[in-house]
C-alpha cells in the first residue's frame, strides 16, 4: 500500500513539475498564462462591482425602510 502511494506522489509531483515547466518556458503556455492572469484580474473586479452594488441596494432598502 505505501508503495502504491509513493508511486501515486511521484506521479503527481511529476505532473505538477511537467504543468510549472510548461507555463515558465512554452511560448503558448506563457500565453495561456497571461490569459488566465486576465481572466482572474476581470472576475476579481466584476465580484467587486457586484458586491459593492449590491451593498448600495441593501443600504437604500434599509433606508426606505426607516
Amino acid at each position: 500500500e505505501d508503495d502504491i502511494d509513493s508511486k501515486s506522489k511521484k506521479g503527481v509531483m511529476k505532473s505538477v513539475a511537467e504543468l510549472k515547466e510548461f507555463f515558465a518556458s512554452d511560448p503558448m503556455g506563457q500565453k495561456l498564462a497571461a490569459i488566465c492572469k486576465e481572466l482572474k484580474d476581470f472576475f476579481l473586479l466584476a465580484r467587486t462591482k457586484a458586491r459593492s452594488a449590491l451593498r448600495d441596494y441593501v443600504k437604500r432598502l434599509m433606508d426606505e425602510g426607516e
